[in-house]
């Protein structure tokens, strides 16, 4: 079966026109004619039926059939070669949010160049939400992700590195910055500003403000984390942010939240189920679980 001939017959089911699609992939009509009844030839069955009376064509219920499976197809094979383009060049397309990236990549990156694997590595930046759907549809390799809850999905492995707090961030001259932990409810009449649905804290805000049964002030929302971070400075309104998302040099102040339960935002390194095996991705893998748990033992340390 030539994947040629699949792809004109998909374009065909979206245009229902043989002069469109010949146009579309600047080939003869009867070069996608010819196409479709090779197709038909090898299924022994009727893909399109021209109605004449209506000059329309129509695609048959065996058409659809193909078409829904052709979807996958074409879907796989753009992920395989992608997935072999990688393994010549010797790369790896590695997903990382930018708040994860602050916290993880500067002491990474000393790991990644003593093992020689930084000119192998091309980050790929964007919010959790983002990289998830780019994991998904094959442009990157890995990445780690940012969650409320646990990643369950039958194309891609997930493994749960570390749990880190959301937290009130404020100006430390706002009137709560002296505040050593706060209940949500108390936050009823203050003005947030947010970061935007590409990240995962609207949907933990969102459960917070429900289970403290009121609707917050939400007067601006983004996806640039240094603005938000520099309005909170500047007392416009105050954040919620995870608590690796702020470090000393931001000079703000980190309030925990009192209310149980809450959730939790979970660091998760995510790939694809049927990713070829590379060992660069195996060692960049080992270093990641590596500064995970010293992150989880230094925490330990510190409590104890």
């Amino acid at each position: 079966m030539n994947f040629k001939d699949l792809e004109y017959f998909q374009r065909l089911v979206r245009e229902k026109n043989f002069t469109k699609v010949a146009k579309a992939f600047q080939v003869s009509q009867p070069t996608i004619t010819y196409a479709v009844k090779r197709l038909e030839d090898e299924l022994g069955t009727e893909l399109v039926y021209r109605d004449q009376s209506h000059k329309q064509l129509m695609i048959t219920q065996s058409g659809l059939v193909l078409s829904r499976h052709i979807s996958n197809i074409l879907k796989e094979l753009t992920i395989a070669v992608t997935e072999i383009d990688r393994l010549k060049e010797e790369t790896l397309d590695f997903g990382l949010p930018p708040i994860i990236g602050n916290f993880y990549f500067p002491k990474l990156s000393s790991y990644l160049f003593k093992n020689n694997l930084m000119s192998h590595i091309h980050l790929v930046d964007g919010g959790s939400r983002d990289l998830y759907d780019l994991l998904r549809r094959g442009k990157i390799d890995l990445a780690l992700l940012g969650t409320t809850q646990p990643i369950r999905d039958g194309e891609l492995t997930s493994e749960l590195l570390v749990e880190k707090k959301f937290m009130i961030v404020v100006s430390p001259q706002h009137p709560l910055a002296t505040r050593k932990e706060i209940s949500f409810a108390e936050l009823k009449d203050e003005p947030f500003v947010l970061l935007n649905e590409h990240y995962v804290h609207p949907t933990a805000f969102k459960k917070m403000a429900q289970q403290a049964h009121f609707e917050p002030q939400i007067i601006y929302q983004n996806s640039n984390l240094n603005i938000l971070k520099g309005m909170i400075r500047e007392q416009i309104g105050i954040g919620f942010l995870a608590e690796l998302a702020v470090s000393p040099e931001d000079k703000l102040v980190t309030i925990p939240i009192t209310d149980s339960p809450q959730p939790t935002f979970m660091i998760s390194l995510v790939q694809r189920e049927q990713i070829l095996d590379s060992t660069i991705r195996a060692q960049l893998i080992e270093l990641i679980r590596e500064f995970s748990t010293n992150d989880i033992n230094k925490k330990n340390e510190e409590i104890h």
